[in-house]
């Protein structure tokens, strides 16, 4: 069994999330992006978070990167495995440091975005998250609030409770 190291946040998260009982449950009940690592380098990383009460197969999920503005994605990754109920899944990129691999489900090249690469996760090829603007490229990284896409982890805030499936709208990191 592999130990798990939550973020603060993603433990917060959980706990709101199993408290609001089985109604929120079902209203939640696609899984979403929780954490985005571009650090330096190939210190990168995405985390998608199951908030249902039942494991989640990934066989109908995929990752897709699209680099430097593209429509169309370069790269994509097919998922495999499952995610327990309440878990986190994380896939990091295969030449990432070693304390961000030692908390690594899968680790694909399709994780190598640089700040300004948008990044969706598909169910059924269907996008159920996007971090980023498909189609768009916002020159080195996108940027709002003070918070920005490159050399950052970003985490999603504890009140959302669902990924963004509009590809192509406005992203703003904050």
């Amino acid at each position: 069994m592999k130990l798990r190291r939550y973020s603060w946040l993603t433990t917060l998260y959980i706990l709101v999330t199993f408290a609001a009982g089985p109604f929120s449950q079902k209203a939640r009940a696609e899984l979403f992006i929780t954490e985005y690592i571009e650090g330096s380098s190939f210190n990168k990383a995405i985390e998608i978070y199951n908030p249902n009460s039942e494991s989640v197969d990934l066989s109908t999920y995929e990752l897709q990167l699209y680099s430097n503005g593209n429509s169309s994605p370069n790269m994509t990754q097919a998922l495999s495995d499952s995610i327990a109920p309440g878990d986190v899944y994380v896939i990091a990129n295969p030449s990432a440091v070693a304390a961000i691999l030692a908390v690594t489900d899968a680790i694909s090249n399709v994780i190598n975005f640089n700040g300004d690469d948008a990044v969706a996760l598909l169910n059924g090829g269907a996008i159920i998250d996007v971090i980023g603007q498909v189609g768009f490229d916002p020159g080195s990284e996108w940027f709002s609030g003070g918070i920005g896409t490159q050399n950052e982890t970003l985490r999603r805030k504890t009140d959302i409770f669902a990924g963004d499936t509009e590809s192509s709208d406005v992203f703003l990191p904050d």
